[in-house]
């Protein structure tokens, strides 16, 4: 009976460690494709507008192994691509990826409640993250706490959603996230982003218009 349990609890144990790692492969495929090999580029997946009704909240986290420190950025657009928010944060720890993610995506939710919005898309380039909480599959035990907040401001929305984008939709807050690396403390912008990454917003204003 007790090797029976055993070996239950083994094979259950390692298919929900094989499903969160595969959610992650997708994740290391697009970060390290090799720009030379053709048949492994990434395909390009420019940031999609919310539908009407809707604010996008776009976030992402940088690490800076020198420093020992996450930068944390999240932009809030409109349909049109307009930026109604944005903010960079810097976070002195260790912890891993996913959980700086997640962050970033907490971080991002609170910046929408508080703004007041009741319509809210939350969307990551990390694949293994955004999967879980839409699932609500949670493999990871030092996500916990951090979901549990997550859902906790998202339930204070009238309407909320979470969404993947791959890396070359994710670059407003991608660069966010890195200048949150030479910050000393948070700094937000209620209604724009700083000069240095307006071209992105406008890169991406232009491809929403154009579609």
């Amino acid at each position: 009976m007790c090797k029976t349990f055993i070996m239950i609890f083994y094979i259950i144990y390692d298919e929900s460690c094989y499903s969160w790692a595969r959610l992650y492969h997708a994740d290391f495929l697009e970060a390290n494709c090799k720009k030379g090999d053709p048949s492994k580029k990434a395909v390009a997946s420019p940031w999609q507008a919310p539908e009407i009704g809707f604010v996008k909240v776009n976030s992402d986290a940088a690490w800076c192994s020198n420093k020992k420190k996450f930068g944390l950025g999240s932009v809030i657009r409109d349909y049109s691509g307009k930026v109604l928010g944005s903010v960079a944060m810097p976070i002195s720890s260790s912890v891993s990826v996913a959980v700086a993610e997640s962050w970033a995506l907490e971080k991002g939710a609170s910046l929408a409640k508080l703004m007041g919005f009741s319509a809210v898309i939350l969307e990551s380039d990390c694949l293994g993250v955004t999967k879980a909480l839409d699932t609500k599959t949670l493999h990871d035990s030092d996500l916990s706490y951090v979901f549990d907040s997550i859902y906790d401001i998202c339930n204070g929305f009238e309407m909320y959603k979470f969404s993947y984008i791959p890396r070359t939709g994710n670059q407003v807050a991608h660069s966010l996230a890195r200048l949150a690396l030479s910050l000393e403390n948070d700094q937000m912008w209620p209604s724009g982003v700083p000069e240095s990454i307006s071209p992105l917003v406008i890169a991406d204003i232009q491809h929403v218009s154009s579609s």
